[in-house]
Formats: C-alpha cells, structure tokens, sequence
C-alpha cells in the first residue's frame, strides 16, 4: 500500500473545495457579501459561512450576531474573490442542500488533516 503525504492530499482537498465554490457560484447556489448573506439568514434559509482570513473583526462579530451560524476561515479575500471572478469576497452563504454538505465535509476534512 503506498502512503500518500499529508501535503498531498491537503492540495487535493484545497483543489477541490476551489472547484466546488467556483461551481456552487457559477450555479447560483452559494451567495456572496454581506447584505445578501444576511438576506439569505432573514429568509430562514440554513447554511453556514466561508469567512476570509483576513475580514474585519467587527465584520465577522455583526454577521455571527445575524444569525447562529457555523463557518470556516479560509483563504484571504482576494483568494476568495479570484476564484469567482470578483476583485474581494469575504463573506460566503453556503446552503445546507446536497452541494453544501459535500462542501462543508471537504472544508472539515481539510482542517481535521490541518490539526494533525
């Protein structure tokens, strides 16, 4: 049996977790910013967040206070904006659907390997 580095297989979760924003964005089923993430949380829809690195504090606690949601720090905002075509993102509304799960799962899995 040949032993894959970890490095490996976190370039490959980050790939895939890239590919999937990119796609849940060009499908319309992620939002992204401020206003439309609240928007979303005022609609009752369940979901979590994708938070830049590097988004404002203040930004972060006023979107936690919008609603109980879960998320993930992950790349820098022009990361996050690069991947979908958009100059910064800090902000990413993910819904709980079959996409988000399978998002959320790569996104858990990468910083499970990162916790090692």
């Amino acid at each position: 049996m040949v032993k894959i580095p970890e490095e490996e297989i976190e370039k490959k979760l980050l790939k895939q977790i890239i590919n999937l924003i990119q796609i849940g964005w060009r499908g319309r089923i992620i939002t992204i910013g401020y206003d439309e993430t609240v928007k979303q949380i005022k609609k009752g829809r369940k979901g979590f967040l994708i938070l830049a690195e590097d988004i404002a504090e203040r930004t972060k606690r006023n979107i936690l206070k919008e609603g109980n949601l879960e998320y993930f720090q992950l790349f820098t905002k022009s990361q996050l904006g690069n991947f979908i075509g958009k100059k910064e993102v800090g902000i990413i509304f993910v819904p709980t659907t079959k996409f988000g799960l399978k998002l959320k799962g790569l996104i858990a899995q990468y910083f499970e390997l990162k916790r090692r």
